[in-house]
């Protein structure tokens, strides 16, 4: 991408929150505060470390009247709005560089019609960049790591595997390299499947997916030809990733830092807690 041409970024929010759904039906999940912010300014802040970026936040149309909202404040003007009606100087949203856009999500339900709505919002050129809207990192940003990674047509971000995570995450399995190159993933195995993975390549050889990923418009193509709206299926990037990595290279790219994931109701007193850990973490010193 030609210097100081603005990146190109979907961040897929498309989904209602029902694993988390004593709050979800008032707020869209995120725009839950977390350190005392809404995380989607937190993930904002992130982008913006990859310089100048044209974003589209793909949300599901329940929440069009709170989108309206967000498109206010959000938008170039929200925060000086804001500073003239309360007599007081705030700090803008959205960072310098960035342009934000809020697109009702349309089409079958799923991950992946985020992302093609969102690349056909943007009119994506050759990169774009995929972020998903309930997963922040502390420590540093980890969406710049993907522009600097090796050519592959798909990059993603990757944790070390962690079994007992397993069932709650897409598994990469990897061939040793650096950056590791991705064979397949598996969605979310049960105890019995991890085992068998583990047996089948060595636990040193799987990764967990993470909310972050690079594509190329050849990806795309590949996923809107292979996805069939009558297969009945939902459309998952995940899945399409596991497609494209049996016939392309596809990378992995270590994170770093600690990702909160506001998803899993079975695990709230734990992501309660990794909220208060991450709040303690960003909060200034």
């Amino acid at each position: 991408m030609p210097e100081n041409t603005p990146a190109q970024v979907i961040v897929a929010a498309g989904g209602l929150g029902t694993r988390v759904h004593g709050w979800a039906q008032f707020i869209p999940k995120e725009f839950y505060p977390v350190g005392g912010r809404p995380g989607i300014t937190r993930l904002l802040d992130e982008i913006s470390a990859l310089g100048p970026a044209r974003v589209a936040i793909i949300y599901h149309p329940y929440y069009e009247q709170f989108a309206a909202w967000g498109r206010e404040v959000l938008g170039p003007d929200g925060h000086a709005r804001y500073s003239r009606v309360a007599g007081v100087d705030v700090a803008a949203a959205v960072p310098a560089g960035t342009t934000v856009s809020l697109i009702p999500q349309h089409g079958p339900y799923g991950d992946l019609t985020s992302v093609f709505n969102g690349a056909d919002r943007l009119a994506a050129g050759n990169e774009v960049y995929i972020a998903f809207a309930d997963n922040l990192y502390s420590g540093p940003a980890p969406l710049p790591l993907l522009g600097t990674a090796p050519s592959a047509d798909v990059s993603v971000l990757a944790s070390r595997y962690q079994p007992e995570l397993a069932g709650s995450r897409g598994i990469l399995i990897t061939r040793p390299g650096e950056p590791p190159q991705v064979q397949g993933l598996v969605e979310k195995p049960d105890p019995a499947q991890a085992a068998e993975l583990e047996d089948a390549f060595g636990r040193g050889n799987l990764m967990m997916l993470e909310g972050r990923a690079k594509v190329t418009a050849k990806f795309l193509d590949f996923a809107r030809t292979r996805y069939h709206s009558g297969s009945g299926n939902e459309p998952k990037l995940a899945l399409a990733i596991d497609a494209y990595a049996r016939e392309h290279r596809v990378v992995a790219v270590p994170a770093p830092g600690q990702v909160i994931d506001l998803r899993p109701e079975d695990d709230w007193d734990v992501s309660v807690t990794t909220i208060t850990d991450l709040a303690r973490a960003l909060r200034p010193a």
